[in-house]
């Protein structure tokens, strides 16, 4: 198996969902964060609907809501992008995310830092 790397996208709404789609179509291992109760608009195109319903597709891509970290590795082996409910994105050090978006819909930062991964 050739070396992929790891995403974590902090959101999961509209603009997020399509950086997900794409990364994972390029064979990205993709996770994504979101709060609680997601305050996406256009529910059927967006990752955070699995937070709701479990699991959500988006244009051939399926997207599962996990519970833990360490369920991620399960739903990357399937080639699936993985939804955990992280505001705060605490999971990162379990992850160690290669590269870490900042897809968040917010007028200011919510607490992205440029350390927190090699490409952010």
């Amino acid at each position: 198996m050739s070396f992929r790397l790891k995403v974590l996208i902090r959101g999961a709404g509209e603009m997020a969902s399509a950086v997900a789609w794409r990364l994972n179509r390029c064979h990205f291992r993709v996770l994504m964060t979101e709060i609680p109760k997601p305050l996406s608009v256009r529910r059927r195109v967006c990752f955070s609907e699995a937070v709701f319903q479990g699991e959500q597709v988006v244009e051939g891509v399926r997207g599962v809501l996990i519970r833990d970290p360490r369920e991620v590795e399960g739903v990357w082996a399937r080639g699936e992008v993985a939804i955990i409910v992280d505001p705060g994105a605490e999971c990162l050090d379990a992850i160690g995310p290669d590269v870490l978006v900042d897809a968040i819909m917010a007028k200011r930062n919510l607490g992205t830092r440029m350390d927190q991964a090699p490409l952010v």
